[in-house]
């Protein structure tokens, strides 16, 4: 009897879910150990969800998940190596805004070429009540929305960018909104505010006139089949003007204030959790660890084992001269290190980080490691190498639970100064735990909020009362330069009128005298 009820309750908590189409275009792994969460959760709220993924889930299973694999996965590194990254730490911001186009339009068309893609491209049955693109500059993929006619969401792994204002009806005031590069506060000064605007208009023009065409392009070449004569396919511009929300990585106590529009949600910490047990020869390492333990990880994609080898050796020789132990994040476990060293091939990153032994966290300055130290109150040293990582770094720095090193230029001395400064001066640790206090000091917690808004789009279909019809003004009218320009044409016709009127008037008053004269002079 047991069984059969808790059947019944299953079919109907089934039935009573919405079916979600969750695309994960991009293949970076840190990004889908964070995006995974959302797809769990909202399997574990009884929807039914089929991911587009490049990884599989492990240890995950259920009769509402269906997983489609693009297997093998797009080669990041074909377009972006190793040493690129450690390149790309000198990099201009300009060449950080172009560089997404370098990885993210080829991954794009890979993604929708591949086979298992292309038969839900191509399905006739498949229904979907939200298509939600975990979205890295992948715009193309938002026209499964256009086949699925079903509303859509974004969820942005990396941050802010301009163009999500605007989607919602928001011009961003660049006088004081630093772009999402910049490592600016809302306080910038002359040179920052030109730097921002120079910047700001760059990525706009590129967006608008690099990137959205080619997102475009392959759109059109993909889902033309869609089109009907006389109904062509929008444009991927105008269909992400339609965009019914837009989950931010972001957290108020790590940003400075904004404007914002109700149809962008931050969900800053989302896949932070309460910490699990951490395997047994960890736990045994960091509770006997008299001094405390440095953990040391630079994410997903970089390898610390392919780092420039005089780089690895000046690590392990800083680190050989501390009291404190040290768990490295490094794919070669066989690599000789000093004693008090310890090195991973993987590690269970924010459970570690939650451990109160932990006195220091080293990172390359990626959004969610970054978030992951600020709630568990760890101070940071980073070295970042590309794309938001040194934005995020320079933010946690002006904070005041952070120092940052320039990887290019980082030798024995800085290390060792850094490592010192950072384990002796209790600034940086007092800072840390205040503004993990703020972090974590929520109405609801950054998932609960981001599913309830998840599931608002779903239930009020669209959510189209909470988008502002200033996204679809044109910007003259936007700015009121239409309002300024009518009174001012009205005026200079009047002026223009009168004035001819006058000119005329004497003109014919000049001749009428010239007659008289001619006259009397007869």
């Amino acid at each position: 009897m047991k069984l059969l009820v808790l059947f019944v309750f299953s079919i109907l908590s089934i039935a009573n879910g919405y079916k979600v189409l969750f695309l994960v275009p991009f293949p970076g792994t840190s990004h889908w150990l964070v995006l995974q969460s959302f797809v769990k959760e909202l399997v574990n709220r009884d929807h039914e969800v089929t991911a587009i993924v490049n990884y599989p889930i492990m240890n995950f299973s259920s009769p509402n998940y269906t997983e489609i694999l693009i297997s093998p996965h797009f080669d990041l590194s074909t377009t972006f190596t190793q040493e690129d990254a450690h390149k790309s730490a000198d990099e201009s911001y300009f060449e950080k805004v172009r560089s997404y186009d370098t990885y993210c339009t080829k991954s794009s068309e890979y993604g929708l070429n591949h086979t298992n893609v292309q038969k839900v491209i191509h399905s006739q049955d498949l229904k979907f009540d939200l298509v939600i693109n975990a979205d890295f500059f992948h715009d193309s993929w938002f026209m499964f929305a256009h086949k699925f006619n079903a509303p859509f969401i974004s969820i942005c792994p990396y941050g802010y960018s301009d163009f999500f204002d605007r989607a919602n009806g928001l011009l961003t005031p660049w006088s004081h909104v630093p772009h999402s590069l910049l490592p600016y506060g809302d306080d910038m000064s002359y040179t920052e505010r030109v730097h921002n605007v120079i910047l700001s208009a760059y990525d706009w023009w590129f967006r608008n006139w690099v990137l959205l065409p080619q997102q475009n392009e392959i759109a059109q070449r993909y889902f033309g089949h869609l089109a009907e004569p006389g109904k062509p396919l929008p444009r991927i511009q105008d269909l992400y003007q339609n965009i019914s929300l837009i989950l931010v990585n972001a957290h108020r106590s790590t940003s400075k204030p904004r404007p914002l529009m109700p149809g962008i949600i931050h969900y800053g910490g989302a896949h932070i959790k309460p910490p699990k047990p951490l395997p047994t020869d960890l736990q045994q390492y960091l509770d006997t660890a008299e001094h405390g333990v440095i953990l040391f990880s630079l994410g997903s994609y970089l390898q610390a084992s392919k780092l420039p080898k005089e780089k690895i050796d000046m690590f392990l020789n800083a680190f050989s001269k501390l009291k404190q132990r040290v768990i490295w994040k490094f794919e070669d476990e066989t690599y000789k290190v000093p004693p008090n060293v310890l090195v991973k091939k993987w590690l269970p990153q924010t459970d570690l980080l939650a451990h109160p032994n932990i006195v220091l966290f080293i990172a390359h300055g990626g959004m969610s490691g970054t978030f992951e130290g600020t709630a568990r109150g760890v101070p940071m040293l980073f070295i970042p190498f590309f794309g938001d990582q040194q934005r995020n770094a320079l933010k946690s720095v002006a904070s005041g639970n952070a120092l940052m090193l320039k990887f290019s230029d980082l030798t024995a001395e800085s290390l060792s100064t850094a490592l010192e400064e950072m384990l002796t001066n209790k600034v940086y640790k007092n800072r840390a735990k205040e503004i993990a206090r703020l972090f974590n000091d929520n109405l609801v917690h950054p998932m609960d909020e981001a599913i309830f808004w998840i599931e608002y789009v779903m239930r009020s279909k669209g959510a189209k009362h909470l988008k502002s019809n200033a996204a679809y003004m044109p910007w003259f009218s936007y700015l009121l330069l239409d309002i300024l320009i009518v009174p001012v044409i009205a005026i200079a016709i009047v002026y223009l009128t009168l004035k001819t009127v006058f000119r005329e008037m004497k003109s014919s008053v000049n001749k009428k005298g010239k007659k008289q004269r001619a006259k009397k002079v007869k």
